[in-house]
């Protein structure tokens, strides 16, 4: 029987000024922590928010969660979209892809990008609205975007 998968959404803030280099960091440490658990999915970033998109096994997803619950270089986590029985993975081709909104946006992403820039400015997003445009990203053609 194949391993149950879970799938959860989430927004934060920075508490330091990521730079560039240090966002470069960050998202190296992170695909392979996702690898050694078997997480893949998304991270945007939209200068001071964070959103991402994780899945993978039942028991990676909950440590995943608390792990980045007590991370101190962001605050004022918020789940805000969960799927505890994703049938087959939505990412799974992405350890960890990355997308810094915004930053030299190409034209066929500049709607989509407008758009989840636009989500993000909400205090709490829609997590079903949000899950959708993280599938559009992720349906683009070139879509994986690394720094």
């Amino acid at each position: 029987m194949p391993e149950a998968l879970k799938q959860f959404a989430y927004i934060s803030h920075e508490v330091l000024d990521f730079k560039e280099e240090e966002l470069r960091g960050l998202l190296m440490q992170s695909r392979k922590k996702n690898k050694d658990m078997g997480l893949t999915g998304l991270l945007l970033f939209d200068k001071p928010v964070f959103m991402q998109v994780l899945e993978g096994p039942a028991a990676s997803i909950d440590q995943i969660i608390a792990d980045i619950s007590a991370d101190q270089r962001h605050y004022a986590m918020d789940i805000i979209y969960t799927n505890d029985h994703l049938v087959e993975r939505e990412f799974a081709n992405w350890r960890m892809g990355c997308r810094i909104l915004g930053s030299g946006t190409r034209d066929d992403y500049a709607q989509l990008d407008s758009r989840m820039r636009r989500l993000l400015s909400i205090g709490r997003p829609n997590g079903q609205l949000a899950h959708q445009v993280l599938l559009e990203f992720h349906a683009m053609k070139d879509a994986f975007l690394d720094l």
